[in-house]
């Protein structure tokens, strides 16, 4: 063998070793830095957009409500009760949702004597119903208004609008039940301890639901 072929054999620049050959350490540490930094931008950058959107959406949310309790107002109020009662609503959770006695309600029905704030409330209520069937399709809306809106706290539409929680009934129709528990967290930050129960609802051996105390 030559001493050019002995040279060619060990030569530290054959393909193999080009390969595998590693970058420059502090590179490496500065690329990854860059990512760092450029993946928290976008992240930032991402929550700034959510924020926005969810703020925009509420907005149009509550135009569109509005423009709907608008159109809802030209009709007397008698009108607007005949249809709030033909959507299955009792007057009990009427009374309590507009924030009127019963017996009010009742003498509206039969003399009328309402007044313009009152007049507004019942059709912003209808209004607000009129909302969330047309663009959600939820059907029977009156027993949707008396639907928990999770399983974890006795908490209803009804509860939410009778303390003018009212956006958070449109957030829930939107949503679909999936953010229940933000919208819990929205209406009272302690539900968690308010609703608090020793006891679970279980499925026993006869496939019948039961009642037990929590495992400690």
């Amino acid at each position: 063998m030559t001493s050019e072929t002995r040279q060619a054999a060990s030569s530290p620049t054959s393909p193999v070793e080009t390969l595998v050959q590693l970058p420059d350490p502090s590179t490496t540490s500065a690329s990854q830095l860059d990512i760092v930094e450029e993946t928290g931008f976008l992240r930032a950058q991402g929550r700034f957009i959510a924020d926005d959107s969810t703020d925009l959406h509420r907005r149009a949310l509550f135009t569109s409500w509005q423009r709907r309790t608008s159109e809802r107002g030209k009709l007397a109020p008698a009108a607007l009760l005949d249809e709030i009662a033909n959507l299955g609503f009792g007057w009990r959770d009427v009374a309590r949702m507009i924030g009127v006695s019963v017996p009010a309600i009742q003498k509206w029905r039969r003399a009328g004597g309402v007044t313009g704030e009152n007049r507004r409330r019942l059709a912003s209520f209808l209004a607000l119903c009129d909302e969330i069937t047309n663009r959600y399709g939820i059907q029977e809306i009156a027993s949707w208004f008396e639907m928990p809106i999770s399983s974890l706290a006795p908490v209803t539409p009804i509860d939410l609008y009778a303390e003018s929680k009212s956006m958070l009934i449109l957030e829930h129709a939107w949503n679909h039940g999936g953010d229940s528990e933000d919208i819990l967290d929205a209406y009272d930050p302690d539900w968690r301890e308010r609703f608090r129960s020793d006891f679970e609802v279980y499925l026993d051996d006869d496939r019948q639901m039961s009642i037990r105390p929590k495992e400690a």
